[in-house]
């Protein structure tokens, strides 16, 4: 004899319901627990479904409305002594259909529920980038001029007026272009054989003379560059914190105020070094900053040059990697692959008939003079 979790509803059980098991046996809807049985005879037996979403089986009895018994245990539908009687045929029929239009229900809800989920998902980043473009760009600088400040701690900057005039001579078609989407740009060399460069927010752009040691020529240096600044005008930095914050509070901010973001931005200002950029933003980058190249008249072939360079040295690293354990490629996990982005780059250059300017030939006169200078 199978039983079936279940309710009986009585008017003289203490609180009006009480739980058990219910069995079919007799004739008869039986219920029984620890304190108390009760029965309802076929004879006088109804069968239908009913409570929150009709998604119980009720046994009613005829002779008292008051009472009943109810259970979410759908099998009990066929259960033979059930389903051989004919007087329940219909009622069993009709419990069923309704069940059924019930899980239909509760089906379409979940998938509704999951294509608005999906879509959130999906329009997750354009919601982001719409409330990054509401943050004022004061709280960039600010969160920036906090980072440079523990930046300056641990870097040895290279202090020469004529050297970063040259620079800003050479950068200055490329910089008159990151200017007009609002932002001054700073500049500063490091000593450090990194191969690297980075742009904090607001502006400031720190090169590493490792990355001019390594470069080629001005164009190789100016990809680079453009590329940096780009993490700061498609405001990657505020997206990537946004980004973490979680989905309920980005809906509150795309479509309240944004000045609850204030607090979060400016006191993870001093963090920001330990957010890398997302692969994503790596690709956003390459692409605005071609962009950027080509309006400002210098050749983005410096850019794939670079890359090229780069990809070769991420090549011996990995070699030394399996001798030195001590190498860290963890970067790698987080940047788009390098030949990915050279391939794309390349396709961007296919069909370029665009006039650049040629830019001086006192880049390696540059660049011996900046890797001699000394930290004081």
């Amino acid at each position: 004899m199978e039983n079936y979790q279940a309710i009986l509803i009585h008017p003289d059980v203490k609180g009006g319901r009480i739980s058990g098991n219910l069995s079919i046996k007799n004739n008869c809807i039986y219920f029984e627990n620890e304190e108390l049985t009760h029965q309802i005879n076929f004879i006088n037996l109804t069968i239908n479904t009913g409570g929150a979403s009709n998604r119980f089986i009720f046994f009613a009895d005829k002779t008292n409305t008051e009472i009943s018994i109810y259970t979410s245990d759908k099998k009990v539908l066929k259960n033979n002594l059930l389903a051989s009687n004919k007087n329940f045929k219909s009622e069993i029929s009709k419990s069923k259909s309704d069940l059924r239009k019930t899980l239909k229900g509760v089906l379409i809800a979940i998938a509704l529920v999951g294509i608005f989920i999906t879509g959130l998902y999906l329009a997750k980043d354009k919601m982001v980038e719409k409330i990054a473009d509401q943050v004022p760009a004061s709280w960039e600088k600010e969160a920036g001029d906090k980072l440079f400040s523990t930046l300056s701690l641990q870097y040895k900057f290279i202090k020469n007026d004529s050297l970063e005039k040259e620079f800003l001579k050479v950068a200055q078609p490329l910089l008159k272009q990151i200017e007009k989407d609002g932002f001054k740009v700073d500049l500063y060399f490091v000593k450090d054989p990194t191969i690297n460069a980075f742009a904090l927010p607001g502006g400031k752009v720190i090169i590493q003379t490792g990355l001019i040691e390594n470069a080629k020529s001005w164009e190789e240096v100016m990809g680079v560059v453009s590329h940096e600044l780009s993490h700061v005008t498609r405001r990657h930095h505020i997206r990537g914190i946004i980004n973490n914050l979680g989905i309920f509070t980005i809906l509150s901010a795309a479509f309240g105020d944004v000045s609850a973001l204030a607090g979060t931005f400016l006191n993870v200002g001093g963090e920001l070094a330990s957010l890398s950029n997302s692969r994503d933003f790596e690709h956003e980058a390459d692409e605005t900053g071609w962009k950027y190249l080509v309006q400002a008249k210098i050749n983005p072939k410096g850019l794939i040059t670079f890359f090229e360079t780069l990809s070769k040295e991420e090549k011996a690293n990995e070699i030394k990697s399996k001798v030195d354990e001590t190498i860290d490629l963890s970067f790698l996990s987080t940047h788009p692959n390098t030949k990915d982005r050279i391939s794309a780059l390349k396709e961007k250059l296919k069909g370029d008939k665009s006039a650049y300017i040629k830019l001086p030939d006192n880049f390696e006169k540059f660049k011996i003079e900046l890797l001699k200078q000394k930290i004081n």
